[in-house]
């Protein structure tokens, strides 16, 4: 019986790589001849000795190797031209319909998920589907207290649930025509509203998070038919061009352009990178005294955070509150540190960056002492009664 088995398993074990080959190799026994090998696996002498020319006419030798045509082995056909075009046009047709199906989920047919690749982050994600990373945070409550992980499936938003994470009206995103103060001639008031196109950018995108739509923003940018480029400016919004009848309006004029004066495009472009890398932090516990991602504090992790501009913040949160430049709320812009007196009596014992300003709302990161790394609102109870002031720490 062991040896029935043994023969069984020899068998296949021969067997099964010689139906995958084009050409059998044997080796000659005593006795054997090119006919009786022929025989055996059923070709003819000639095809034997067209294998092995060498053999024609030789002694053939005990032990000597023979090349075998397998008549089972079927080498498989090229595709032609027409079936490789086939193919390509079926997997486009499949990308399209997966792109289709992907596009209809965040346009409110289904909810959609985003599966966290390596290396990617909240802010990455946001930026990726035109959505605020507090939406990501909202819709993903365990964001809040633990790290983005890959494979983790994030909840999105319908198209019409998102909210649009930036305002047209934004401080930031104004660009004001310098006004000649001297001059007693009418003037005109020529305030365009734009936006800087930053990397992986989209018209899709850029519409969404502005509130204009993609034909407006090509109307007011023929260029962009050619495509957009990183760091562009697009108008969004061309300005009134009222008349301004007298001088002393002029000098009122000049006087609100002066406060509405907005961070220049290299200073918002360190405010997005700023984000970026305190984002990848958020759900990293609170730890008093904690400067790094083992563990922050308010301080400490806008200590961190701003090493990347290679930018020396002092130590406390109180100590911050003496550095740089204080700016009303309704001027707040990215990249602000905010400061809350959150044990009372007007101290300032607590700190933030702003991450993004709304009509009347102002959301930034920090780290909490309950929840480590998050995004919290000035519209929140706890901040909105104890916030103090904000600072301007991005100069030119």
């Amino acid at each position: 019986m062991k040896f029935f088995k043994l023969f069984i398993l020899f068998f296949l074990f021969f067997s099964v790589p010689t139906f995958a080959q084009k050409v059998i190799k044997h080796k000659v026994k005593s006795g054997e001849s090119i006919y009786s090998i022929a025989k055996k696996y059923d070709v003819t002498q000639s095809e034997i000795y067209g294998l092995n020319p060498k053999l024609k006419g030789a002694v053939l030798g005990l032990n000597a190797e023979v090349k075998i045509p397998n008549k089972k082995f079927k080498e498989q056909e090229k595709p032609t031209k027409k079936e490789v075009a086939d193919k390509k046009a079926n997997a486009d047709k499949n990308d399209n319909l997966k792109n289709t199906e992907v596009s209809a989920q965040i346009q409110g047919n289904s909810k959609a998920t985003h599966a966290v690749k390596a290396k990617e982050t909240l802010y990455s994600i946001s930026k990726k589907y035109g959505v605020t990373m507090e939406t990501l945070c909202e819709l993903n409550p365990e964001l809040k207290t633990s790290n983005l992980k890959t494979g983790m499936k994030l909840q999105l938003p319908n198209m019409e649930e998102a909210t649009v994470p930036e305002k047209v009206l934004k401080e930031e995103n104004k660009v004001v025509e310098t006004i000649n103060v001297a001059s007693a001639e009418p003037m005109v008031s020529n305030v365009d509203i734009v936006h800087k196109v930053l990397p992986k950018e989209t018209l899709y995108g850029i519409s969404r998070q502005t509130g204009v739509s993609i034909e407006e923003i090509t109307r007011l940018n023929p260029s962009v038919a050619n495509g957009l480029k990183i760091d562009q400016f697009l108008i969004i919004k061309k300005g009134t061009g009222e008349t301004i009848e007298n001088k002393a309006e002029v000098v009122e004029v000049q006087k609100e352009v002066e406060l509405a004066k907005p961070l220049s495009a290299e200073n918002l472009s360190k405010a997005e990178l700023l984000i970026a890398k305190a984002s990848e932090h958020i759900g990293t516990r609170y730890r008093r005294g904690g400067t790094s991602p083992g563990g922050f504090d308010c301080s400490g992790f806008m200590l961190f955070t701003f090493k990347n501009l290679d930018m020396s913040l002092p130590r406390t949160s109180h100590e911050m509150g003496n550095y740089g430049q204080r700016v009303e709320r309704s001027q707040a812009q990215k990249g602000d540190l905010i400061f809350f007196a959150t044990f009372g009596k007007g101290r300032i014992s607590h700190v933030g960056m702003v991450t993004e300003v709304l009509d009347d709302e102002i959301k930034f990161i920090h780290s909490s002492t309950s929840q480590g790394v998050m995004i919290s609102s000035t519209k929140e109870d706890y901040y909105a009664r104890s916030f103090v002031k904000i600072n301007r720490v991005l100069k030119d």
